[in-house]
């Protein structure tokens, strides 16, 4: 014979059984209900975050730009070395500041034909800053 088998069981012994059940129940309901609310936290936290850290994509006319400066610099009637001299400063300045820009604002900067949607648009930004690089550098 089993040792279960010899016991007697009681009233007393069975409703402690179920109180214990219920108890254990209980227990994991708490216990499931702090893990779901501790996921949800970090889930919150991870988002915010990943929001933080994300670039930011913006776009620039590079195209209208550099067409733009050679309208404006083939006015000026320079010679060919002065030409050269302000075409250096200008990709130096354009470059530069198209660099700066994206580490400032933590962003990822794209030529306008390559985007189909509607992102912010920097270039009057950008112009100027390249006008302001090139009159510093004279």
């Amino acid at each position: 014979m089993s040792e279960n088998n010899e016991k007697p069981t009681d009233g007393d012994t069975v409703r402690g059984g179920v109180a214990m059940g219920k108890w254990l129940t209980a227990r994991r309901m708490k216990i499931a209900a702090c893990m779901l609310v501790s996921q949800l936290v970090m889930t919150g936290i991870a988002w915010g975050l990943l929001k933080s850290t994300t670039p930011e994509m913006v776009v620039f006319d590079m195209k209208g730009t550099v067409d733009l400066f050679i309208q404006q610099s083939a006015q000026l009637q320079l010679d060919e070395a002065k030409a050269k001299a302000l075409t250096t400063r200008f990709n130096v300045a354009l470059n530069d500041s198209l660099s700066d820009w994206q580490a400032s604002h933590n962003a990822i900067v794209l030529v306008k034909p390559a985007v189909m949607s509607p992102l912010k648009d920097i270039t009057v930004d950008i112009r100027s800053d390249i006008a302001r690089r090139i009159q510093e550098g004279q």
